[in-house]
């Protein structure tokens, strides 16, 4: 019989949220910190420990299912190991052995972005589509797919990696090791690198007066609030950005035929400014004359669809 709440666990390279989440996927209370990645595996594993803890405080054991955890990067769900993740600099971690020597409750272990997905195949936009991706923009870009109302993971767990596929073949170095992979170029942080650069460059653009030459101050946000003001520069850095991500979404939906896609995470607040681009990118280079275009869908539960998708593992 199914217990009534679940701890889930949205462990990022930026931030680590903890929750607990009911049935319903309602989230009845929450702890945010910085995932600190300087520190280390054992350091961020305790911080989850303690997270997990302080929020297990004032609900009685037999009352929990257990804990889902989301994590980005290389992921075997059935040994509950992390094998690689490129934003936390992890390699062949035993997440799930460590923290079951602290917490004595059922622990499984996911892709962040598969579990973003299977929240958004349970409870959000895209509950009753059969075949849909889920994309997840924020420090990094992942990818989790359902296909036939179940979570695809592929041959060893690696399945739905859309921030490792090639854009550029010869571009930028990736924290993956690879080059030219779509997240060095729509992952936040690179984002706002792309804009410093043109502005070093010496293009005009109002973000120059607004930072007073502290480039620290320009972020995703700022980009987007410019950008909406009618910011030539911050225009072209979010068109960019849609045409990216729609060049390496097309490829997706011709190798798979999906009929939805559903796009979370911070970068994703920019809205039309970058969905304008993704969605005519898509319209010219997705295959096909029959009628019908795959849906583009965007999830305003922000960050949250981890956490909540994580809790779902036990669903």
């Amino acid at each position: 019989m199914k217990k009534k709440y679940t701890i889930g666990v949205d462990l990022g390279g930026t931030n680590i949220e903890v929750a607990l989440v009911d049935n319903k996927g309602n989230i009845i209370k929450k702890v945010k910190v910085p995932t600190r990645v300087s520190e280390g595996p054992d350091e961020i594993i305790n911080r989850v420990i303690i997270l997990i803890k302080k929020i297990m405080k004032d609900v009685p054991p037999n009352k929990l299912n257990g804990v889902g955890i989301g994590a980005a990067g290389e992921i075997d769900h059935r040994r509950g190991r992390i094998w690689f993740s490129p934003n936390l600099f992890w390699e062949n971690i035993p997440l799930v052995a460590k923290i079951k020597k602290k917490i004595n409750l059922p622990i499984s272990l996911e892709n962040d972005a598969n579990a973003a997905a299977w929240y958004m195949h349970q409870l959000g936009p895209a509950k009753g589509v059969d075949n849909l991706i889920c994309v997840t923009l924020g420090t990094g870009v992942g990818g989790g797919i359902i296909l036939n109302k179940k979570i695809y993971h592929g041959w060893k767990g690696k399945a739905g990696e859309l921030g490792h596929m090639t854009l550029f073949p010869k571009g930028l170095k990736c924290n993956c090791g690879s080059y030219g992979c779509l997240e060095r170029y729509v992952g936040a942080p690179y984002i706002v690198e792309r804009a410093i650069k043109k502005i070093k460059k010496g293009e005009k653009t109002s973000i120059r007066d607004k930072v007073s030459g502290d480039w620290s101050k320009i972020t995703p946000y700022l980009l987007e609030r410019e950008a909406r003001q009618g910011d030539k520069l911050s225009k072209e850095i979010w068109a960019e950005t849609g045409e990216y991500l729609g060049i390496v979404l097309a490829s997706v939906i011709n190798l798979l035929d999906l009929e939805m896609i559903v796009i979370c995470g911070g970068v994703s607040k920019a809205g039309e400014v970058l969905f304008d681009s993704l969605k005519d990118t898509l319209k010219k280079r997705i295959f096909g004359k029959s009628p019908g275009m795959v849906r583009v869908v965007y999830s305003r539960l922000k960050e949250d669809a981890g956490v909540i998708g994580a809790s779902l593992l036990f669903s």
